[in-house]
């Protein structure tokens, strides 16, 4: 019934697609995306957020500045991966009837992203939310887009068209996405604790020498 319904309506629904306008949209120095005309503007204490209706699904974006209590340091790709890994761990948790789909690294232009699904069966029919998410300068940036199944043939291309408008300052690199601005050496306190040690053992080793009792010498 819902699908009959939905074909009879899906006329009605391109004539309103093919009239909605798109307009850029500049997030900061860093990020612009493209979004339906008449979208929704959060900017709150720690995050800005932006909500869109499209005919044939929801866009939700979330800029986050780290909580330095909160975020790990990211000194290399490793814990860049371990903090995009720890999200998905997060989203899984919140959605304990959902489950994780298509899960794969990309790259935007020299940075690198997370794209995941949250699939949720809602006791209405199953609902599908496409994830982007991207950390940089010192915040996450949260892309998504939310569409029922029913519609997913004629959601996937407005989906991609939203993606696709995310763009990033091409003057970022990869260490602009670690926390520390730059990857990490060694860190200067290990080098202060390894100079006092050899310290300690150089100290010890004289006071023992100086403590041993003298040789015995032996007469013919």
């Amino acid at each position: 019934m819902k699908k009959l319904l939905f074909l009879f309506l899906l006329p009605l629904l391109a004539l309103r697609a093919n009239g909605q306008e798109w307009t850029t949209v500049n997030i900061d120095s860093a990020v612009s995306i493209k979004l339906p005309k008449g979208y929704e503007k959060k900017d709150t204490t720690g995050q800005y957020s932006l909500v869109a209706h499209s005919p044939f699904g929801t866009i939700l974006f979330f800029r986050t500045p780290d909580n330095p209590r909160v975020i790990p340091d990211i000194e290399r790709d490793r814990h860049l991966e371990q903090f995009y890994s720890d999200y998905i761990d997060r989203v899984r948790a919140a959605a304990p009837n959902g489950s994780i789909i298509n899960e794969k690294d990309t790259v935007l232009k020299n940075l690198k992203v997370k794209d995941f699904t949250l699939k949720t069966d809602t006791g209405r029919g199953v609902q599908y939310r496409n994830f982007r998410i991207l950390h940089v300068n010192a915040a996450s940036y949260t892309f998504e887009f939310l569409y029922p199944e029913i519609q997913a043939e004629y959601s996937k291309p407005e989906g991609e068209f939203f993606f696709n408008s995310i763009m990033v300052n091409e003057e970022l690199e990869r260490h602009d996405q670690y926390t520390t601005g730059e990857p990490a050496g060694i860190d200067p306190l290990w080098i202060i604790t390894g100079v006092v040690i050899l310290l300690i053992i150089v100290i010890l080793a004289v006071w023992f020498s100086r403590k041993r009792p003298p040789g015995r010498t032996t007469g013919k």
